[in-house]
């Protein structure tokens, strides 16, 4: 039987964090508020705080894609098991994708989930889809300093910009780490 979070209970699981969806269950997140009607994000859930989650991404492709921090917030539904589920498992699993976490990120709080996310992959990619829904920026992290975060962009040339650009740390959203497309940007950045 699937099981069906709505965003009433999920106010409930916020004020009770003791009411966590099991660790390494495959689940599909909705994020009406910030994503639109029909977007969904599907993952493993690796790791769980009071504020944010940590899932390794699973991608339209059928394969894992890096690892995505996201809000508790703005998570509108929560459905487990998700649709196909079987299928999906098997189909990474004869693949040789494997459920693997990134290292210790702290879950804390947004800075200190960027600062270990940071400690843990060159790239990262940073969203404040309420503010500015259709753009994301990827980037090296600089410092955070007084609730900011400064972040040397990188452009899709793979050039990391020699400005930084500042962000506020309580408007982002997500955070996504250790996908294909930041790792090949990183791999051509080094190799040129």
């Amino acid at each position: 039987m699937s099981e069906y979070v709505t965003e009433r209970q999920h106010q409930e699981i916020r004020q009770r964090p003791d009411q966590l969806l099991p660790l390494h269950s495959c689940i599909r997140i909705f994020r009406q508020r910030v994503e639109g009607d029909d977007a969904w994000t599907s993952g493993i859930l690796l790791d769980a705080s009071h504020d944010l989650l940590l899932l390794q991404v699973i991608s339209d492709q059928i394969n894992f894609n890096g690892f995505q921090i996201i809000r508790r917030f703005d998570i509108s539904h929560i459905e487990r098991p998700i649709p196909q589920q079987d299928f999906l498992m098997k189909a990474l699993k004869l693949r040789g994708q494997e459920t693997k976490h990134p290292g210790i990120i702290n879950l804390d709080s947004m800075e200190k989930a960027l600062r270990t996310a940071a400690r843990l992959r060159p790239l990262m990619t940073v969203y404040q889809e309420i503010t500015d829904p259709s753009v994301c920026w990827i980037g090296r992290m600089s410092k955070i300093d007084n609730d900011l975060l400064y972040l040397q962009c990188m452009s899709p040339e793979a050039r990391l910009e020699s400005s930084l650009d500042t962000f506020d740390i309580e408007s982002i959203t997500r955070i996504d780490f250790g996908g294909s497309y930041e790792d090949a940007l990183w791999q051509v950045y080094n190799a040129s």
